[in-house]
């Protein structure tokens, strides 16, 4: 599932994580990604972990702190699932800007 790109289109997978460097890009929020592979290489599995050490206002400051994380089959799936957790959660509108 891939989005379009043009502004205000709704995210979709593979985007949320790309979403998420763009706000830390604009100073609006800093977290610490890490990434581990899990299992033999024929059957890995992948987590991400995303920990949010700054979120700037109007966004909710309730995370702050709090690692949220996602374990998938493809490296690319955790991150973009971490990463809708800390847009959900942060209160992010679920809209590219």
């Amino acid at each position: 599932m891939h989005s379009s790109g043009s502004p205000g289109a709704p995210l979709t997978l593979n985007r949320f994580f790309m979403e998420l460097h763009n706000l830390q890009q604009r100073g609006e929020i800093q977290f610490k990604e890490e990434t581990q592979p899990e299992g033999p290489a024929h059957d890995r599995t992948w987590r991400c972990f995303i920990t949010i050490n700054f979120i700037r206002l109007p966004y909710s400051q309730e995370p702050l702190g709090q690692t949220f994380w996602h374990s998938a089959d493809q490296k690319q799936a955790a991150r973009d699932e971490a990463a809708r957790q800390v847009l959900k959660n942060i209160g992010f509108n679920d809209t590219v800007h």
